[in-house]
């Protein structure tokens, strides 16, 4: 018999990301994260759980050997283009991860680098002779280890999960095997990201804001490096973050991911093709996204999806995220056609393709990420089981076919509903909003759902307008006007569930996170409808915000279309601190203390107005040593005590 999902149950969950293909596609590497406990962690200073990321090699049928022992983070296994060996990151020493190296016939890991900064990233030379590597050297932020003042000059200069952005520009290194030494290529003046060689190994592609000032404003250019002498030379500039190059097997173009319109953050990131010399860059996607961004909760790691070229340059291969769904996908750049390789009612959120083999991490409602295989033939199998014993153990909610709503004069709305096994006495509904607000929900795993289901709530989840996956008028239908259409939607959605609810009268109760928490502080001053909120790292106040975030300055520009002195009332309207005198909704306000995204001060604001004000019941909880990921990739012991703290409160205004 199926045992009850607990808060707790957090615990028992594997996160399996990054796959890896050789080059003759007969072996897979996968990063393994599991939850520990303080005792497997006996340095474990704060006594609480952790995470432990180690390398798996997988075989075609299944067969999982660990090739890593790590105690802490083992992540980005990439192997070598002549098959013998694998290259991956480490933090094994000390907590600067560095850059190691390992034999695939066996022997022990050779570390590369020891630069007191740490590597970021890396990539092999198609000779597998060199890795390129990116690093700030023997950087160190003194201010910060001896506490001392720091002079900012710069708007983008702090990070949510980082901190205050490092004041030396990373660089490009080479580290050659045969002499065992590095040497600096680049004096760049922006951190480089997404390092790919051409496949001749002359010219190094990467993606880099021109200056400091560009990257302020989130503009970045893709860049050609020779790798013997010259200057990094600009292929495409001025693009709303470009990212992951990609050279064709011939070596005659390059493909990448940027927005739709540039200027424009809400637009879908598409694909596009430019010459490997530079010139005229062509969207390819249409009004697609071409990269996974439906939403979930049990992601944990990196989860690249780089286009992937076919040998003969033909087509190329992505994950199309279209109403809700992540499809792996083959794009033909003569003709823009563009097919599903594996049609289904899930999420594909990371693949690599090689030698006609293509690794992927796939999910869906009912099932966390597992790795697949897909063969030559187009057969697909299931290789890792890390999650098998979980699923088996506890009775988890399926949503069935996606429902429909539509405002008064507004497109027509996609929205799920998990059902519990054993409804609650009352009936009760759980309407959730997402982050954003250009994500969606659809067919990605959430455990936070499931815990909800297994209380006994029918738990209600939708896409209004704003979201992404369905085209650039329906995700752009909210610049400037926050708070209007959205509200509309997400009021729809919660509406229509309640007609077709077992119970019509049955109390609805609302939560969402971040653009979700804005739209819950929101809901509340405009309805009364909702049984009680928990509202999760949300804004309340979009004049503060401008200035607190660390992406406030840009964000507020294209999303809400003002800055606080220009557009004071536009911006005041848009508030949900504006209408707080109308909230009598029991709320619960839950944030994370080191959150830059949406800072802790907006959580501040509304509850001492709400207490101030007395009308409706409110907590504050407020996580230390969290920042915006709390829900997603924060301490486990904390992620369970937010879980628990949303259904109690629920469990309170039953």
């Amino acid at each position: 018999m199926a045992k009850k999902l607990k808060a707790e149950s957090l615990l028992e969950l594997e996160f399996i990301s990054d796959p890896q293909l050789s080059p003759d596609g007969k072996r897979i590497a996968a990063v393994h994260t599991a939850i520990t406990s303080p005792e497997d962690s006996p340095e474990n200073k704060e006594k609480a759980p952790g995470y432990r990321s180690r390398i798996y090699l997988y075989d075609q049928k299944g067969e999982a050997l660990a090739f890593t022992q790590g105690h802490k983070t083992d992540s980005s296994p990439r192997f070598s283009p002549d098959g013998k060996f694998l290259a991956f990151l480490s933090q094994r020493e000390d907590d600067k991860t560095q850059l190691f190296v390992m034999p695939l016939a066996g022997g022990e890991a050779k570390k590369l680098t020891d630069f007191k900064s740490g590597v970021s990233e890396f990539c092999w030379h198609p000779e597998s002779q060199s890795l390129a590597f990116v690093s700030r050297g023997d950087w160190q932020d003194e201010a910060g280890e001896k506490g001392q003042g720091r002079i900012i000059e710069r708007m983008f200069y702090k990070i949510n999960g980082t901190g205050f952005k490092p004041s030396e520009v990373a660089q490009i290194y080479l580290f050659d095997l045969n002499k065992n030494k590095s040497k600096k290529l680049s004096k760049l003046k922006s951190d480089p990201s997404e390092l790919v060689f051409s496949p001749d190994g002359t010219v190094l592609y990467f993606s880099a804001a021109k200056n400091s000032k560009d990257e302020d404003v989130w503009k970045s250019n893709l860049w050609r490096l020779p790798l013997k002498g010259g200057k990094a030379q600009a292929l495409v500039e001025n693009l709303e973050q470009a990212f992951t190059p990609s050279p064709s097997p011939d070596g005659k173009q390059l493909a990448f991911f940027a927005h739709k319109e540039q200027d424009n953050f809400a637009s879908p990131v598409g694909l596009w093709l430019v010459a490997s010399e530079g010139g005229e860059a062509q969207l390819l996607s249409g009004d697609l996204d071409a990269v996974h961004s439906a939403g979930g909760d049990s992601q944990y790691g990196a989860l690249p999806n780089t286009a992937q070229w076919s040998p003969d340059s033909r087509y190329v291969y992505v994950a199309i995220n279209r109403q809700g769904r992540g499809q792996l996908s083959r794009l033909e750049p003569s003709t823009g056609r563009i097919r599903a390789l594996y049609k289904g009612d899930h999420v594909v959120s990371s693949f690599h393709h090689q030698s006609g083999f293509f690794a992927f991490i796939l999910e869906t409602p009912a099932q966390p990420g597992e790795l697949y295989l897909r063969d030559r033939r187009g057969r697909v199998s299931q290789l890792s089981k890390v999650n098998e014993d979980f699923v088996k153990k506890y009775a988890l909610a399926e949503p069935g076919q996606a429902q429909y709503a539509r405002a008064k004069r507004g497109p027509r709305l996609n929205y799920w509903q998990l059902e519990p096994s054993k409804a609650r006495k009352d009936k009760a509904m759980v309407l959730q909003v997402h982050g954003g607000p250009h994500t969606n929900y659809g067919y990605g795993f959430y455990f936070e759902f499931q815990l909800l289901a297994a209380a006994g709530y029918t738990v209600v989840y939708g896409n209004p307008r704003g979201s992404s996956s369905y085209g650039q008028n329906f995700a752009t239908a909210i610049l400037g006007g926050y708070g209007t259409v959205d509200a509309d939607d997400i009021l729809s959605i919660a509406h229509s569930a309640r007609q077709n609810h077992v119970k019509t009268d049955a109390p609805m109760h609302l939560t969402g996170g971040s653009y979700g928490g804005f739209m819950t502080n929101w809901l509340l001053g405009q309805t009364d409808e909702f049984k009680s909120a928990v509202t999760q790292r949300g804004i309340s106040n979009w004049l503060s915000f401008y200035g607190s975030s660390d992406i406030g300055y840009r964000f507020s520009d294209l999303e809400v279309a003002g800055n606080p002195w220009e557009q004071t009332e536009l911006l005041w309207q848009q508030s949900p601190l504006k209408y707080v005198a109308n909230i009598s909704t029991p709320l619960l306000i839950i944030h994370a203390e080191e959150d830059h995204r949406c800072p802790i001060e907006q959580a501040e604001q509304l509850y001492i107005a709400l207490k101030s004000l007395g009308k409706a019941p409110t907590k504050f909880l407020r996580f230390p040593a969290e920042n915006h990921e709390l829900s997603r990739s924060g301490r486990p012991d904390r992620r369970i005590q937010r879980l628990q703290a949303i259904l109690d409160w629920f469990e309170d205004y039953a």
